[in-house]
């Protein structure tokens, strides 16, 4: 086996996991925030939350074993270019459509697997959008002249990163591990007061397992496989798209499905392709030991507001440069300054579309109210 087949078999190993702990723990920090918001039970919001906090701490030890710091490179999460327009604009209109359209990316890839016809066309939309603003002339057109102007170099201060270590004045490998371990206990420690082990359990069993797999996606492409796999593909005459350091996403993946699906005698396997591949896969197989598969037909009735909102997600993680685990997880786990301004947005466009549903709602039962 190849180095390059060795890494995208470990990225769909990865992949596959990550599918499984989502569908079983019915992850998804839309319908977490929505239920939070109605007095419900907020397990799933902080079950996010500690999946934060588990890949923090997992790539403060990664760091430490490889002794060098982890430096993504697709989507470069530490770039010296602080896009903080992108991201801000991306993440309000990704939380907005992921309202909209009752889930992310990764949420509509698990109901996918759970044989949900609705979420297979939905995904296909998202997927369409974000092969058009990032394979395509439209967002050279219509969103960047503008948002380059709402970057900030920060070289220009002294820093050479956006990470939180950096922009924190910490040096070293030493202060990055410290900075990201203490975040992530705190967060673990603050959702363990909400979210007790003896209660929610299979909450923290998953929590732990979506977490670190991003550490483990950094290990792979970072470590001696994917320097190897790096190097072969230099050689060949048919390079890969999307090597470099990475962890899991679902932004980039959308758009690497539809340009493989266009292209395929012109394409070979991307870690996108094989990341998206894999969690349909994990989350198939967990749906079916689940007995929670079950073949559903399209519901016409709210049909056309969350194709719209489809299309908002998939213009939204490209624009932003990351989705909930892009940004939420493999970002924030890097100590990204803009993966956590776009997670920041992502939930204020998901509030503020929840508020303006509710207040639709209360106004539709007005008139049942008064009658």
């Amino acid at each position: 086996m190849t180095p390059v087949q060795s890494l995208l078999l470990g990225a769909f190993a990865v992949s596959v996991v990550f599918g499984a702990a989502a569908q079983a723990s019915r992850f998804c920090p839309q319908g977490g925030l929505r239920e939070a918001l109605r007095g419900g039970p907020s397990a799933r919001l902080l079950a996010y939350f500690a999946a934060i906090g588990f890949a923090l701490i997992g790539v403060a030890v990664l760091q430490i074993l490889l002794q060098q710091a982890v430096a993504p490179a697709r989507p470069p999460y530490l770039s010296a270019n602080l896009a903080w327009g992108r991201y801000a604009v991306g993440g309000l209109l990704f939380g907005a459509g992921m309202v909209i359209a009752r889930g992310c990316p990764l949420r509509m890839t698990v109901r996918v697997a759970q044989g949900s016809l609705g979420a297979l066309l939905l995904l296909l939309v998202m997927a369409a959008t974000a092969y058009a603003f990032s394979r395509t002339q439209l967002f050279d057109l219509w969103m960047a002249p503008w948002l380059a102007r709402m970057t900030v170099d920060l070289r220009a201060a002294g820093l050479q990163s956006q990470g939180l270590d950096t922009v924190l004045g910490l040096s070293g490998l030493a202060g990055r591990v410290a900075l990201g371990a203490l975040l992530g206990a705190g967060i673990l420690l603050l959702v363990a007061r909400r979210l007790p082990w003896s209660r929610y359990a299979p909450f923290w069993i998953a929590a732990a397992a979506l977490g670190l797999m991003i550490p483990a996606g950094y290990w792979l492409t970072s470590g001696s496989m994917g320097q190897a796999a790096a190097e072969e593909a230099s050689f060949m005459s048919q390079p890969i798209e999307g090597m470099g350091i990475q962890s899991l996403t679902y932004a980039g993946p959308l758009s690497d499905v539809v340009h493989f699906a266009l292209r395929p005698a012109q394409q070979t396997f991307s870690i996108g392709v094989v990341v998206l591949l894999g969690t349909l896969a994990g989350a198939l197989v967990s749906a079916l030991l689940r007995r929670e598969f079950k073949p559903q037909s399209i519901a016409p009735g709210e049909l056309g507001r969350q194709l719209a909102g489809a299309a908002m997600t998939g213009a939204g993680a490209v624009i932003g440069l990351g989705c909930t685990v892009g940004h939420g997880l493999s970002g924030v786990g890097v100590l990204s300054l803009g993966s956590l301004i776009g997670v920041v947005a992502m939930f204020v466009g998901a509030l503020f579309m929840l508020r303006v549903e509710a207040a639709r709602q209360g106004r539709a039962d007005q008139p049942t109210a008064a009658a």
